[in-house]
């Protein structure tokens, strides 16, 4: 599996949330959750994806099934700073997206809202996403759209109130059991695939500008700073954020494109 990767912060010079990295048959993404003004944590977003990624790489790089990775990985972060609150709500937290090559395809695991795209020679692309928007309270998510920084911080302490809870939506944070409420599965046939922050992945999920197909073909065609380079491209055309309501102009974005297989020419499906 060869694996090409782009990451850009929301603004340049700011410090970006999200990390990626890769080794010959695996590929994983973290998209850090955006700090709150005050956590019982000294160390922050920066500091635990950077952490939680590199354990992720060691653990999942041979056999270890996926889940049983990430939650041996996240207990291992939280040991990593004793001194700090873990049990305050807006604690350092990340979305997790890995995809493992096997030998007849590809395992995947989506903990919330960074999906995982893989395209496959019998049919259409799957898109593995636990999204939790539809857990976002509507006014409050309104409001954090088009406010105040005070509006977006009531929405920020309303998403925390609902993470690692029954009912609400799980993350990496300082819970083990919450590998065990990511999406996991494996698919046969894989040639490709493609994870992405929520920030990259806004051409299709909110911009509808391209379907997931598009997606991946672009991002196969331009690889993955082209599919930065032309969301930044929306994103420029609409400061004001009135054809697409959102909290920020722009946010980090992050993805990664796995080639499975030797391709037939250089930018272009395997």
């Amino acid at each position: 599996m060869r694996v090409s990767i782009a990451s850009e912060p929301a603004t340049p010079g700011a410090v970006n949330l999200d990390w990626a990295d890769a080794r010959p048959r695996l590929a994983v993404l973290l998209d850090g959750l955006t700090e709150s003004p005050r956590t019982g944590c000294v160390h922050g977003t920066a500091w635990y994806v950077a952490r939680l990624g590199a354990r992720l790489l060691r653990r999942l790089d041979g056999p270890s099934p996926l889940a049983e990775g990430l939650a041996l990985a996240i207990e291992e972060v939280a040991a990593e700073h004793p001194g700090c609150d873990l049990r305050h709500p807006g604690s350092p937290g990340s979305t997790v997206s890995i995809v493992r090559q096997t030998a007849t395809g590809a395992e995947y695991l989506v903990l919330a809202d960074s999906p995982v795209v893989l395209d496959t020679a019998a049919g259409p692309v799957a898109v593995i996403d636990d999204s939790w928007k539809a857990l976002a309270t509507p006014d409050l998510a309104a409001a954090a759209e088009r406010g105040t920084r005070d509006d977006l911080a009531r929405f920020i302490a309303d998403q925390q109130s609902q993470r690692n809870t029954p009912g609400g939506y799980w993350i990496a944070r300082t819970e083990p059991e919450a590998a065990g409420h990511a999406l996991t599965g494996t698919l046969d046939g894989v040639r490709g695939a493609m994870l992405a922050s929520d920030g990259a992945a806004l051409l299709v999920t909110d911009y509808a500008l391209l379907d997931w197909r598009g997606y991946l073909d672009l991002g196969y065609r331009e690889g993955p700073a082209g599919v930065i380079a032309a969301t930044r491209t929306a994103e420029r055309a609409d400061p004001d954020r009135t054809r697409w309501p959102r909290q920020k102009v722009s946010d980090d974005a992050t993805a990664a494109v796995c080639l499975f297989g030797v391709p037939t020419e250089e930018g272009t499906r395997p």
